[in-house]
């Protein structure tokens, strides 16, 4: 049984919304593709969670991307999540870096301050050429959550909470943001600095082994119970990967016809893996003369 959930809620006339999500099939599924470190993988889980958190608080139909380059021994780190909260992760390496157990998201992407967060929106419809919606911030904080509540501050101007925890078998987050403007539709809201101090302090009071163990309704309810939180909907996130063979073909037909023959004349053929669920695509000299001799390249 799978307690992969995603809880949005908020509190009754207020400018306050929440959500929480837990993941453990998905996270296992994400998990079985890839040999991260334990810090990396514990990066990773809370970055996912994060991303899915983000992903609940807009109305767009494409993906979200949230990424980190950074300065340390990961180079990038990548969470996607699209329509239907379908969700994949993956990172790069530097291998001329150690990393150890005791490493925090400090550590990993910003050792010498120069780490970066950004999140990117791929409209479903977006046309060929036309550029990602991306908002970039330098990481701040020890942690991934200070960095993506500092994101939020700077890119988005919305007051926003996060508190994360992910292990080998699970990842986990909650999120409160108050959010801005009061006019309008949102005229009968209370913005009461009170209420949003006291729905903080009661969140703080969350810790890893909750979040990690207990479902999304038992940490909403555990910790706001006396505020009456009102449930707006309970989704599934699901891991699952867009990479195809026809992908392949369209990036094989960008490199040209010249550099693709040379590849096959150097190695024999070619040969693409996918980061993030770990699917090989080996194109032979007549899989690749097919690419070209069908004309491809004029839709690419």
């Amino acid at each position: 049984m799978t307690n992969d959930s995603i809880l949005r809620f908020i509190f009754k006339n207020t400018p306050i919304r929440g959500a929480a999500v837990h993941l453990d099939t998905a996270w296992s599924a994400i998990k079985q593709f890839q040999q991260w470190p334990t810090p990396v993988s514990r990066l990773m889980g809370e970055m996912t969670a994060g991303a899915l958190l983000l992903a609940s608080s807009i109305k767009f139909e494409g993906a979200l991307i949230l990424q980190i380059q950074g300065d340390g021994p990961v180079r990038l780190a990548i969470a996607e999540v699209r329509n239907g909260l379908l969700v994949r992760a993956t990172a790069k390496l530097n291998d001329s870096m150690t990393i150890t157990d005791d490493m925090g998201t400090k550590a990993l992407v910003n050792a010498c301050g120069r780490g970066q967060c950004a999140v990117m929106l791929d409209p479903k419809d977006r046309r060929e050429g036309e550029p990602l919606y991306q908002g970039v911030v330098s990481l701040a904080g020890d942690s991934l959550a200070e960095g993506l509540m500092n994101y939020m501050q700077q890119s988005e101007q919305i007051h926003t909470r996060l508190w994360f925890a992910a292990d080998e078998k699970n990842a986990a987050g909650l999120m409160i943001q108050k959010m801005p403007g009061m006019g309008g539709d949102d005229a009968h809201l209370t913005d009461d600095p009170e209420t949003l101090n006291r729905i903080e302090t009661l969140a703080e009071t969350i810790t890893d082994k909750e979040l990690l163990t207990l479902s999304t309704q038992e940490v909403v309810h555990r910790l706001f119970w006396e505020e009456e939180p009102q449930v707006l909907s309970e989704a599934m996130p699901k891991f699952a990967c867009t990479c195809s063979r026809d992908r392949v073909r369209a990036m094989i037909a960008q490199l040209g016809k010249d550099e693709a023959l040379g590849i096959i004349a150097e190695m024999g053929h070619i040969e693409v893996r996918c980061d993030f669920c770990g699917r090989t695509e080996r194109f032979d000299l007549n899989d690749v003369m097919a690419i070209f001799d069908s004309g491809e390249t004029t839709r690419h």
